[in-house]
This record gives C-alpha cells, structure tokens and sequence, in this order.
C-alpha cells in the first residue's frame, strides 16, 4: 500500500555512512563516485570495500581519499587481496562506519539529486522503519521502473576526468538524461512511498538501530555478509523493523557489474 509524506520535512542532518564495495570494475566506479559526491548532503563519510581489485582502483581510492581528505569528507578504505577474505573485510568496514545511517551502495550506481534526503526522510518518517530503498531500472518489484527513457549500455570506456563529471565519450550512460527522467519520476511520485517484504541491496538506507540489534549475528549470515539483502531484509523485520520503498526516488543500476569478479552470491 503506497502513502505519502513530506520527506524534506521529515529529513534530519545525521552522518551518513555510505558504504561501497568495488571488486574491480573501475569505470563503473567513476561513474558512480561523481554523483555521490555532487548530490549528496553532508555530513557524509565514504567507506570502500576493495575486494582484490587489479584494474587501478586501489590506485584510484587512494587518490580520491587524499583529495577529498583535505575537503573535510572522511574516506576510509578496506581491502582484502581476494573474496576468500571478504567475510572478514565486511566486519572491518563495517565497523569503520560512524553514521546515524549507513547506505550500502553499488559501485555500479548512479545516484540522483536529493537521493540521501529522501532516504533519510523517509527512514525518520516512522520510528519502526529501519531500511529504506529507491526505485530502479534494474531492481525486482516493488522498486523495478521501467521503461525508462534514456539509454545505458554495460560495455565499459566511458571516460572521466579527475573527479568531476563525467563524459558520455562511449555511449555508456546518459547521465543528464538520467538525471532528467529521475526530476521528472520525482515529481510525477513526490511524496510516495510504501512498505515493502524485501529491498534491494544495490542501494539500501540502513539505520544505525538495525545494525545495534542484529550486528551480533552478521557474521553467521553468509560470504556476503552484510551485502546479502534477502537476508538482512529478513533479520531486520525479524527483530521488528519495517521496509520501506521511497518512490518517488530513482537510482540509476547497471546490474549484476558489482560483484561480477566474486565468486560469492551478487546483491542484485
């Protein structure tokens, strides 16, 4: 059943803790970042999960975690040569988290305009909800869009210059055409949202609450950790959390890239 609220009411400034694992697949990666870091309200801190990556995205995160460093935006990465470590590596970033909020995120997403607010507000919209998702191009019902009205392709070169925004020079994203398809599916849905069995694990809100409840068990969950949504969904409403589907909220997902490199289970 869908409702509506007013999530830039409901928003409070909380730390976010955005939370992005990388196995590789750095295009993707420099999609992703440049939109985090253009639409997303602080105070936020990025948390990286390297999983063996041998493309250049050490070399990347590391260069990114100095510039941003001497902007005031905290960056803390967390590798493990191989995913036979990454059940291990998932504790360790995960306790590297200080936010009120923690966003488990996809390097192989782009974010829109307002995306945190909207997470946010509508997580504090209701005490009893505990994890909050977008909708999507490339989600299961009940946060599947489609069709969309902008084209992707999964095939990687498309080019990045620095950290700013990026170039379409492959024909790999149209990022001002998702943004625009994004502007208008806010507006079309402001307000919407509903609860939800299940959420995605490609952009998931998660709230510190939840964590202090079920932390205990993560590590009996699966290789994936804390990445394993169907699970997590599961716990949370086990220990009296809701899910809720912000729908008025559009994130770009390629799909099945972030973990393609793992042999462990994929969110998606």
């Amino acid at each position: 059943m869908a409702s509506k609220v007013d999530l830039a009411v409901a928003s409070t400034p909380g730390l976010v803790s955005i939370l992005i694992p990388c196995c590789g697949m750095l295009e993707y990666t420099k999609l992703c970042i440049p939109s985090v870091l253009r639409h997303s309200r602080p105070p936020f801190e990025l948390i990286f999960l390297d999983v063996g990556s041998l493309d250049g995205t050490a070399e990347f995160l590391a260069g990114l975690q100095m510039g941003l460093t001497g902007q005031g935006i905290r960056v803390h990465i967390e590798r493990t040569p191989t995913d036979l470590g990454l059940r291990d590596a998932c504790q360790r970033a995960i306790g590297k988290t200080f936010g009120d909020f923690v966003v488990l995120l996809n390097n192989d997403c782009v974010v829109t305009p307002n995306w945190l607010n909207q997470l946010v507000g509508l997580s504090n919209f209701a005490q009893g909800i505990g994890l909050v998702g977008p909708m999507s191009n490339m989600a299961a019902p009940p946060q599947l869009v489609e069709p969309v009205a902008y084209r992707s392709s999964a095939d990687p070169g498309l080019g990045i210059a620095d950290f700013g925004a990026p170039t379409d020079r492959d024909g790999m994203l149209d990022i001002a055409a998702v943004e625009r398809f994004a502007a208008s599916h806010h507006k079309e849905l402001q307000g919407n949202w509903m609860y939800a069995e299940r959420l995605g694990g490609f952009c998931l809100l998660v709230k510190r609450a939840v964590l202090d409840k079920i932390g205990p068990a993560i590590n009996e969950w699966s290789d994936l950790s804390l990445f394993d949504s169907d699970i997590l969904s599961s716990k949370a409403q086990q220990a009296g959390f809701s899910l809720a589907v912000c729908r008025d909220l559009f994130v770009h997902h390629f799909g099945t890239r972030t973990f393609a490199h793992a042999s462990t289970k994929a969110t998606e």
